[in-house]
């Protein structure tokens, strides 16, 4: 299951020499920190409705449950470097197991994104086409909690450790007990299209992967050559180092929000979002953007314009407004109806009170029937605006009452202003010299503080009569 340090690092150096960065292809850093926003919403495969599960977002700051491509157009900002490029890029929360004491989500620490447009030796695919208004696409299975016999979208995991020495398994990595430059996972999304739109039902039949043969179009599989667009690739980068020590090197801490420890349910998913022909201009067979993975902002303002790129503040004060209760912070359980499912065979959906009736055994078309159970119960217990409001209060008060008892892990909870309630790694921890990596977060408060929190008392009375809706429900069999 892990890599071979020694054999990894020789190998990087012998082929380092012969590596060129410039290419059909070019990466741009989207941000450093923080996601744009943390939410149950999935827009491309529950429009309109709460998601299943939690999910961290970046890209245009337009968001909402139902957001549509000319609503992305009007974004007020984007986290992606490249100003006209409002696409949404989400995947699953990630949390740490915290060993009794709760679910601590796992703060987003770095975000790279690599959009390629070449054939496998590197050459210029020919043909490539930008994305459709409201084209949406996903990569990876959620359910997944084995190694797949395909792994397509190359799901990998790392965790990078002093010197950026790096172990790296298919699902979650063990082996260690920090990884003091970041845990780390990647995926690539299929860019060979049907013409046809995302069926939420059967999320991934409209797009492929291209074949190890061909070129530019004849690349892509039978069926599949509407357009080919330019393969996204994205690596994902968390900060873990608040957690050192505090698991074993055998331990598996991480959860995906999904109710997945193994690893093998990574996805994520995109919504165009980018203004009409940069994309295109970017990607055209002459005078593209050919600067590989050496685009740096110099690099990016010769492709896109100086006007047209992000600079650091930029990307850090764009956030995207809540659509739903907030759900964030260390939670007991993970937010909707996902407890943890180990595998080796395929997860099911859960659904029934309390999460307690599990969806039966047949793979995805029982998933389906179950999920859309589950998401017919959710509508049908919506009450009016008053009396979600009253409950909502009532929610504010118990969490504040519950801060009191709550138990505390082998670390002291610090106040720290980027990690609020985590705890903290050892002060002798220290920061790495800056390079590309992304640089580790900053406690910024040196003491430990205690705080007891006393609720007054609240009296709230509610009636309300429940509404009728009628929501017309996208549900799916395979992915979330």
């Amino acid at each position: 299951m892990h890599s071979n340090v020694i054999a990894i690092t020789a190998a990087l150096a012998a082929t380092a020499a012969a590596f060129d960065c410039h290419g059909p292809y070019f990466s741009f850093y989207n941000r450093r920190g923080p996601a744009m926003s943390s939410q149950r919403l999935d827009p491309a495969l529950f429009p309109g409705q709460q998601s299943p599960h939690m999910h961290d977002f970046d890209g245009g700051n337009a968001l909402s449950a139902d957001v549509s491509y000319s609503a992305l157009q009007g974004s007020g900002c984007t986290t992606a470097r490249i100003k006209p490029d409002n696409s949404l890029y989400w995947r699953p929360a990630l949390y740490w197991n915290g060993n009794g004491t709760g679910l601590y989500p796992v703060p987003n620490s770095f975000l790279k994104v690599y959009y390629k447009f070449g054939d496998n030796d590197n050459t210029k695919a020919k043909n490539i086409s930008e994305f459709p208004e409201d084209f949406a696409m996903i990569a990876g299975n959620p359910f997944l909690r084995s190694e797949p016999e395909k792994n397509e979208a190359g799901i990998d995991w790392t965790c990078i450790g002093e010197n950026y020495s790096r172990i790296t398994a298919k699902g979650f990595p063990t082996g260690f007990t920090s990884c003091k430059e970041g845990l780390t996972t990647q995926l690539t999304f299929p860019a060979c299209w049907s013409g046809k739109e995302l069926d939420p039902k059967n999320p991934s039949a409209h797009m492929a992967y291209p074949t190890a043969g061909g070129k530019g179009i004849d690349a892509c599989p039978e069926g599949f050559q509407a357009a080919r667009f330019p393969s996204i690739f994205i690596e994902f980068w968390w900060d873990v180092t608040a957690f050192d020590g505090q698991y074993g090197a055998n331990d598996n801490p991480w959860v995906l929000a999904q109710g997945d420890p193994t690893g093998h349910g990574m996805h994520a998913d995109f919504k165009n979002g980018w203004a009409k022909g940069v994309l295109a201009k970017a990607t055209a067979d002459e005078g593209y953007c050919n600067c590989g993975c050496g685009c740096g902002d110099d690099q990016m303002r010769e492709c896109f314009g100086a006007e047209n790129v992000n600079d650091d503040a930029d990307i850090s004060s764009c956030a995207a407004k809540s659509a739903f209760a907030d759900e964030t912070g260390v939670v007991e359980k993970l937010p909707g109806c996902n407890p943890l499912q180990a595998g080796p065979e395929e997860a099911k959906v859960i659904s029934g009170p309390d999460c307690a009736a599990a969806a039966p055994a047949g793979g995805a078309a029982d998933n389906a029937s179950s999920a859309v159970a589950s998401a017919t119960s959710a509508v049908v217990a919506e009450i009016s605006p008053t009396a979600s409001s009253a409950a909502s209060a009532i929610e504010s008060v118990a969490a504040s009452a519950e801060a009191t008892a709550a138990p505390t892990p082998s670390k002291p909870l610090v106040n720290n202003p980027i990690n609020a309630g985590y705890p903290t790694a050892d002060a002798s921890d220290s920061a790495p010299e800056a390079s590309i990596l992304p640089a580790p977060v900053d406690a910024g408060c040196a003491n430990a503080t205690t705080v007891t929190v006393t609720p007054p008392a609240v009296t709230v009375t509610v009636t309300a009569a429940a509404e009728p809706r009628y929501v017309r429900h996208k549900r799916h069999g395979r992915y979330i």
